[in-house]
């Protein structure tokens, strides 16, 4: 239940935008604690309240809740003699709406005061946003993709949260270093671009640099990985492994400029990047091929099936839809 982000399943819900999956995820988190469902219901009422709020500003419902969570724990363990938990927990939310009616959320005494403007963008399927940050720097979202952010930076840092995939275009200020903030680990850069895709499902990060120099720390490690131009890192969370590769191609934000580029590349490594810049499943029959056969060409804001198209007249192969949704089958070929 860690791997996924729940206020954002309990908003997709409101908003008719729950897929079937991500339903299921909802109703197991729902049904694991009798606080969940009472969690949920807080969360709905502060996204309705977000709807009368000045245009530009949303809250961190995430932050908020996990920051209600602890003192909740915290005044739970303090009692010596307890009242039941229902009690408890309606008394925090009650105090959570109220003063966020008022503009803010529950963050605790001492709490840096930054974290009130923090504002959320959410994409949706097939959606790509946008989005100006007040130092000059720019995110690009991708799909499906939560992120926060400040609506203006502190004084000696930059810092964002992310679930999801983006590319970052980031200003350089070498008195603000600027952080991503994910599930997995933090990124941290001066100014650059890059690609970051967190993946819950398959619980890893992957981060390809397209120009500047970026710093990966895993969570909970203080090691870090340093990535520089045409550099790829694919960290796996479960497994605490990586895997370092040099990466000419830009086919990793292929989603962003609408192109894919391969030069003399092989098709074990063309089919992936197929697979995900139009969110499909190729399935290679012949897998000795994968090695020996390559592909040159760039497609711009090209038709799915113009791809596969090009894709078996190049390479030699024949491809079939398979009855799985989205699945294509690639067979035949030879190595020459």
């Amino acid at each position: 239940m860690e791997n996924f982000n729940y206020s954002v399943l309990v908003h997709r819900e409101m908003t008719g935008e729950l897929t079937s999956n991500e339903s299921v995820l909802l109703n197991d988190w729902l049904a694991a604690d009798s606080k969940n469902p009472i969690l949920a219901e807080n969360i709905r009422n502060i996204w309705i309240a977000s709807q009368s709020k000045v245009s530009g500003w949303e809250p961190d419902v995430e932050g908020g809740l996990k920051r209600l969570q602890q003192r909740i724990a915290e005044d739970e363990q303090s009692k010596t003699t307890r009242r039941p938990v229902i009690f408890s927990l309606l008394k925090y939310a009650a105090a959570a709406m109220f003063i966020f009616s008022l503009g803010y959320f529950v963050i605790g005494i001492g709490s840096d005061t930054a974290e009130l403007n923090w504002q959320v963008a959410e994409t949706t399927t097939n959606e790509i946003k946008e989005i100006s940050l007040t130092d000059g720097s720019v995110v690009t979202l991708n799909e499906g993709t939560y992120f926060t952010f400040p609506k203006t930076f502190g004084s000696d840092s930059r810092v964002v949260k992310m679930e999801g995939e983006g590319f970052f275009q980031i200003e350089r200020d070498e008195s603000r270093p600027f952080s991503i903030e994910m599930d997995h680990g933090t990124v941290r850069v001066l100014g650059t671009s890059f690609n970051i895709e967190n993946d819950s499902e398959a619980n890893s990060t992957t981060i390809s640099v397209a120009s500047g120099k970026v710093a990966f720390i895993p969570k909970g490690s203080t090691q870090e990985f340093i990535l520089e131009i045409n550099d790829k890192l694919i960290y796996n969370a479960n497994t605490k492994r990586f895997r370092k590769v040099k990466d000419l191609s830009p086919n990793d934000w292929s989603w962003k400029t609408k192109e894919l580029v391969f030069q003399d590349t092989k098709l074990e490594e063309v089919i992936p990047a197929i697979e995900k810049h139009f969110d499909i499943r190729l399935s290679l029959k012949n897998t000795k091929i994968g090695d020996c056969r390559n592909l040159t060409a760039t497609f711009t804001d090209a038709a799915r099936m113009d791809v596969l198209t090009a894709l078996k007249v190049s390479v030699g192969v024949e491809i079939k839809k398979a009855k799985a949704t989205n699945t294509f089958v690639i067979f035949g070929g030879k190595c020459e």
